[in-house]
């Protein structure tokens, strides 16, 4: 478990964020709770998450599939901005976690932002998922433990920021990042893209930063439409 607190002068906001990779043992969440297939697994994670949020005021919890999270700095950035949202009521959704999504994906369209990073039984038995965590006040590692207790999971190695060429190419294809802006952006780093794994650090900072620019448009065209 991974926790950062933040505070945003311009809102005078503190808030902390948990990350969290976990994984679930599927075979005693159907035994102890009765449930048969995947769509009573996940209605009963997301009745767990919502009454865990209830329980704990102001905070904020969201499964997220790892598949396109480039580093734990594109989790932090996105939980800035929908803060930012709210706090300009600007926000598209209502729900907090759903904002979080949208800012997390770049995307206007609710439903996109959930087929992107929504997470199945599949996801959840081999560790690819991600439990974020959102407080105004440090009771991360408290939440995190009902949810882990509650849900039969388990804590494993978190691996968003391990980079591979493999990763950074599905972020891009994902993101419609295109090979002019990256030359772009390298350019600023006195880089240029090339097929070495030494280069692999910097081309992942320069995708991260066109990402943060596509949440940064997101949040400039909410405020002109208010």
């Amino acid at each position: 478990m991974i926790v950062r607190d933040f505070f945003i002068k311009e809102m005078k906001l503190r808030y902390y964020v948990g990350v969290n990779q976990i994984s679930l043992d599927v075979n005693q969440l159907l035994k102890k709770h009765n449930l048969t297939g995947e769509k009573e697994v996940l209605d009963y994670l997301f009745k767990v998450v919502q009454e865990t949020q209830d329980n704990n005021e102001g905070s904020v919890i969201q499964f997220i599939n790892n598949k396109y999270v480039l580093s734990l700095d594109h989790i932090f950035i996105a939980c800035y901005y929908f803060q930012k949202a709210f706090f300009q009521k600007t926000n598209i959704s209502n729900k907090r976690n759903i904002e979080f999504l949208l800012y997390l994906s770049t995307y206007r369209q609710i439903n996109k932002a959930i087929d992107a990073f929504g997470v199945n039984l599949h996801d959840l038995e081999k560790g690819n998922v991600i439990i974020c965590i959102i407080s105004p006040i440090n009771n991360i590692d408290k939440i995190n433990n009902e949810i882990l207790q509650v849900l039969y999971t388990y804590e494993i190695e978190i691996t968003i920021n391990r980079v591979t060429q493999e990763k950074i190419n599905t972020i891009i294809k994902k993101y419609e990042i295109l090979d002019s802006q990256i030359n772009s952006v390298m350019k600023t780093y006195n880089k240029r893209i090339i097929d070495s794994d030494d280069n692999l650090e910097t081309l992942s900072l320069a995708v991260l930063d066109l990402i943060y620019e596509k949440m940064a448009l997101l949040n400039l065209e909410r405020g002109k439409l208010h």
